[in-house]
């Protein structure tokens, strides 16, 4: 099978006539845009008609940028040498900062309205973007002036986005030296971070603690980035009347506090559970009393049995087939058309990723594909994403944003499916790895994300009396992660460094990309519960489910399908599946 991605119906080339085209049809849309933004919202007159102009030109102008925007992300995150495509995805980029003025003058002049939902009424084109157009309202009230947003937008580009384009410089430049198997080789922070699943002990140690020498060797540069970004995001966000960050990310997030506090709460109650499967990772891998922080993720068996890529799309099939045809439809026509770029090989990134360009209704997965059984799950998590844009594809542009935090769902459950199907399929030993790598997985969301969450909010807190210097970044580093992992792991070999191995920290307008994580994981296995006690009706509701994340709030979601996410049962009852699994493991182990 074809382990490379076709993107021809995107587009051949960034020099196709095309592309061209579109380039400049984008300036063409982003002049009319500006044009009518300024002539049409002088005044308050046939308002409904001027909604729907605007919101007919805007769906029209982020189809196009997203087709545009997605080839060159593609193609740079498949070959991140490519300078051609940083070239070009800079570029389009910076054109869609060019539609700020027209957007933030109609979002004013929307806000201006009084009869908003008699307006959405009178027209079906209203009321099916009426949704959106109520978030518009809700978020029009942080606006600033037209001008100061225009002049923040242009700022941040040698402001937040210019520390964090050096904190990624910074990171990707640092390389360390270390001996493997008596040869000095010239490592990267990434390559030394991805050693961490390595096999060999000595390796994964080594390859440890050089990278924490490498992240010394930039703290200074990297905490300026840091206090940069974190100080720009709590002063602009003063300015616009949010009470902190983490308001505006559950604002954005359509979650709520209650339902935040609810999940935490379990959280919180179920670590002990978690720090007992540590305890029992340490035991098998050798260490006498605590797990050293080199070896969280560590393989638990050296089996190096291997599967080709046409069995792992057989597997993954025949997998989802037990859950509905469609989703295993959906598999299928997925490999068969090559959305999957999953061939290893110098310059891709060493991560999973799917994409979704909603105006061709096709996705786009990024994934290396080795031949260890693990590659199967992570494949299956990618197309779980796109099967999620699937259930999208009948809605208009402005109508396929769902909230962060149930991005997640889809491609767990997907993942859980299959981790399952491998379970009841494979010998002991490679069952057990399969196991420990779901858990492990887990574990990184839900207690890993807790420190980095506790991290974060401790960070801003900080930070609003003064910049923070590295040692205080590493003293809140280490005590939040023994917070989190507890007595489960050797506290002294706490990598203080963390908060510079996480890009999150450094997204400028993306605060906060820890929670999201920890709510998929628990509410893509609290939905895993209720199919497993509704059976095949459960079927008909998931896909409604998926088909109504884009319209609603999380609350609102989940209610759908009869789960209430301010109940700490809900997620209790999502972590008594993850106790099973640490139950079975330490039985098997």
């Amino acid at each position: 099978m074809e382990l490379r991605w076709n993107l021809d119906t995107l587009y051949t080339s960034f020099n196709s006539p095309k592309f061209k085209g579109d380039v400049e049809l984008l300036d063409h849309q982003i002049a009319n845009l500006n044009v009518w933004a300024e002539k049409k919202l002088q005044d308050t007159t046939r308002a409904a008609s001027k909604i729907e102009e605007f919101l007919r030109l805007y769906n029209e102008y982020k189809s196009l940028y997203s087709c545009l925007y997605c080839y060159a992300y593609l193609i740079l995150n498949s070959d991140n040498t490519n300078i051609e495509a940083m070239d070009v995805l800079d570029n389009i980029e910076l054109k869609d900062s060019a539609v700020a003025e027209a957007f933030v003058k109609f979002n004013k002049w929307f806000d201006s309205l009084n009869n908003i939902d008699e307006l959405i009424d009178s027209s079906p084109y209203l009321i099916e973007h009426s949704f959106y157009l109520k978030e518009l309202l809700l978020q029009s009230k942080y606006l600033l002036s037209e001008e100061a947003e225009v002049i923040i937008e242009k700022m941040q580009s040698t402001g937040s986005r210019a520390w964090q384009r050096a904190y990624m410089e910074l990171t990707s430049t640092v390389s360390m030296d270390i001996d493997i198997e008596g040869e000095s080789e010239e490592m990267s922070l990434a390559e030394l971070r991805n050693m961490a699943y390595d096999k060999s002990e000595s390796l994964r140690k080594t390859a440890y603690f050089a990278e924490k020498e490498g992240c010394k060797s930039i703290s200074q540069a990297c905490a300026a980035c840091l206090n940069g970004i974190s100080g720009e995001a709590l002063t602009i966000y003063d300015m616009r009347g949010y009470k902190s960050p983490l308001e505006k990310v559950l604002m954005v997030s359509r979650m709520d506090y209650e339902t935040l506090n609810a999940m935490f709460s379990a959280i919180e109650e179920s670590l002990p559970i978690f720090h007992k499967y540590y305890h029992k990772k340490a035991e098998i891998l050798g260490h006498k009393v605590n797990l050293p922080f080199y070896d969280i993720f560590a393989p638990v068996s050296n089996n190096n049995t291997k599967i080709s890529y046409s069995d792992a799309k057989d597997l993954i099939v025949s997998s989802f087939e037990s859950f509905s045809e469609e989703l295993a439809d959906f598999a299928k026509k997925v490999f068969d058309e090559r959305w999957i770029d999953a061939e290893p090989r110098k310059g891709k990134g060493n991560y999973g990723l799917c994409v979704d360009i909603f105006p061709i209704r096709e996705s786009r997965i990024i994934t290396n594909f080795t031949g260890n059984y693990g590659d199967i799950g992570v494949i299956a998590h990618e197309i779980g994403h796109a099967y999620h844009s699937y259930c999208l594809r009948d809605e208009k542009m402005l109508n396929t944003e769902y909230p962060n935090p149930i991005a997640e769902t889809a491609s767990i459950f997907c993942e859980t499916i299959v981790n399952n199907a491998l379970l009841n399929i494979l010998q002991r030993n490679e069952g057990l790895s399969i196991l420990e790598k779901s858990i492990s997985d887990v574990g990184y969301y839900i207690v890993d994300f807790y420190g980095r969450y506790n991290f974060e909010n401790k960070l801003f807190e900080r930070r609003k009396l003064g910049q923070l210097s590295v040692e205080e970044l590493n003293e809140l580093m280490t005590n939040c992660m023994v917070e989190a992992y507890g007595e489960s792991i050797d506290s002294e070999t706490i990598h203080q460094y963390m908060w510079m191995n996480k890009i999150g920290y450094y997204m400028a307008g993306n605060e906060f990309l820890n929670f999201p994580y920890s709510f998929g994981v628990l509410f893509s296995k609290g939905l895993y519960a209720e199919y497993i006690n509704k059976g095949e009706e459960f079927v008909t509701q998931y896909n409604k489910f998926l088909s109504a994340t884009s319209k609603n709030n999380i609350v609102d979601i989940a209610k759908t399908i009869d789960i209430d996410v301010h109940s700490i049962e809900f997620w209790r009852n999502a972590l008594k599946l993850i106790e099973k699994d640490i139950e079975e493991f330490i039985s098997r182990g």
